[in-house]
């Protein structure tokens, strides 16, 4: 593709065009298996709408996504239906500009590790999470809602082998949730845009060839990025709270890290961990990457990237000149929080059908290249979580640095 569509305005394009576009501004590390697919073609949708809206309120339409190694789909239907992938950055603006897109509906999942000198009963601990559930918990005079029994919500524990020169507990043990209290407006203006009234009625809703987008900007965006930040707060500090309860005074705080959150008013981390050590947002310069609950888990400390030498092995230096994102690029501080979603019976993504704003993938099979799978709602297939190959790609690409091997000893999901 050459630089003419790049240059004019996106307006003037065909949707055809707009698509072409968009894809420019994927800049992948991922396995590039089938969910890692997937994500990439269903982002383009994000982006094109995105660069449209941009355009529209007087930004450069220069939106772009730099995926982790665990990239992958999103099972949230409303975020996937608006054409958003997972596990990767998206950015669109240099995080002043007063624009936010609700559609990737922050929720300020994170996790908190915990290291310990003895190995916790897993009865005791069980016995402690049934009391403190029965038992009203309150941060800033707002009620926790336990959530670490939903979905990928865990509490695990672990042996350490430490692969580094750090002083490091000989167990360790990880909470991972997030702030479902915030996403309604009991508290406030509310976090997402299809549970909260309160921020259906402030946002504008804008309707592109490509779907519906909701989105703030001036005020409005000023006191969404305070609640953002509130709710991002009582996140880390319930985790932390539900820490003390379980293991009292007997642990310390390796570190609590989000993964998922609006950082400022144009990037959004959507299930990577930010390395960008000067942000408020983040506590240290240790990061877990969590995979299945039969192999092991990581620590690694971050770096500042994309370093030189992965982007010119990915290719990305001339993409990212021509399309003037290359800093971007450089600034990208990423670093997978999981395995990530994976299909393993889905190849590629060979087309995709338009139908009343709604997207059908039809897909071709590992086991049969005649046969495809038609997806449109990806919310409820059957998949798998990745395992070891996130932490190498991690090291292959220079993301970060490992300094802890986690041994699984036992999972809660209670």
């Amino acid at each position: 593709m050459g630089s003419t569509s790049i240059t004019q305005k996106v307006s003037h394009l065909q949707k055809i065009e707009l698509l072409k576009r968009a894809k420019e501004f994927i800049f992948s590390t991922g396995l590039n298996d089938g969910a890692s697919k997937l994500c990439k073609a269903n982002m383009k949708y994000g982006l094109a709408q995105i660069h449209l809206l941009q355009e529209k309120y007087g930004f450069d339409p220069k939106a772009l996504f730099i995926s982790s190694p665990d990239e992958t789909i999103s099972r949230n239907a409303f975020r996937w239906n608006s054409g958003l992938g997972y596990g990767g950055k998206l950015n669109w603006g240099n995080g002043k500009q007063k624009l936010i897109f609700l559609n990737v509906k922050p929720n300020h999942c994170g996790i908190l590790v915990g290291g310990l000198d003895e190995l916790p009963n897993a009865y005791k601990i069980i016995t402690r999470i049934d009391e403190v559930k029965a038992t009203e918990l309150y941060y800033d005079n707002i009620q926790i809602n336990w959530d670490y029994g939903i979905s990928n919500h865990f509490i695990n524990c672990f042996e350490t082998k430490n692969l580094s020169g750090l002083d490091l507990p000989p167990y360790m043990f990880m909470i991972h949730g997030s702030a479902p209290e915030f996403r309604d407006d009991k508290y406030g203006i509310g976090l997402y845009i299809d549970k909260s009234k309160t921020l259906r009625n402030t946002a504008i809703k804008e309707t592109t060839v490509f779907g519906k987008q909701y989105i703030l900007i001036d005020n409005e965006a000023d006191e969404y990025l305070e609640f953002n930040n509130k709710a991002l707060e009582f996140s880390n500090m319930k985790r932390r709270i539900i820490a003390d309860k379980l293991f009292g005074n007997n642990y310390e705080i390796i570190c609590n890290q989000p993964h998922q959150f609006l950082k400022d008013y144009n990037t959004m981390y959507l299930g990577t961990n930010c390395t960008d050590i000067n942000s408020e947002a983040i506590r240290n310069n240790i990061f877990p990457i969590t995979l299945r609950a039969d192999i092991a888990a990581y620590l690694f400390k971050g770096k500042q990237n994309l370093s030189e030498t992965t982007l010119r092995n990915m290719h990305f230096i001339e993409r990212g000149e021509r399309l003037e994102v290359l800093e971007n690029l450089r600034t990208a501080n990423i670093l997978p929080h999981g395995g990530g979603y994976a299909f393993p019976d889905i190849k590629k993504v060979r087309s995709i059908m338009e139908y009343k704003d709604q997207r059908y993938f039809e897909c071709e099979l590992r086991s049969d290249t005649e046969r495809v799978k038609i997806v449109r709602d990806v919310t409820n297939l059957q998949f798998e979580y990745r395992g070891r190959s996130i932490a190498l790609k991690t090291i292959q690409l220079d993301l970060g640095d490992m300094i802890a091997r986690l041994n699984p000893i036992f999972s809660l999901k209670v």
